[in-house]
């Protein structure tokens, strides 16, 4: 990650931002790991829905945390 030399506008938000990142990738990790641990299609399609919103929120803050930098 790059450094910066002044601090962000919000970093309130910029702190829930980045644990949202860390959460959300930590979260999608552990559904991939049970992915291959599902027996039934409905299973794996239910995971892989979790897995997409997740992916979405992860999109989200990281595009709004590189508009605070």
């Amino acid at each position: 990650m790059v450094e910066r030399f002044l601090p962000s506008n919000d970093p309130i938000k910029e702190n829930v931002l980045e644990w949202t990142v860390n959460r959300n990738a930590q979260d999608v990790r552990k559904l991939l790991e049970w992915l291959n641990e599902t027996k039934t299609l409905r299973e794996k399609k239910a995971m892989i829905l979790l897995i997409q919103e997740l992916i979405e929120e992860l999109k989200s803050a990281v595009d709004d945390l590189a508009e605070l930098q």
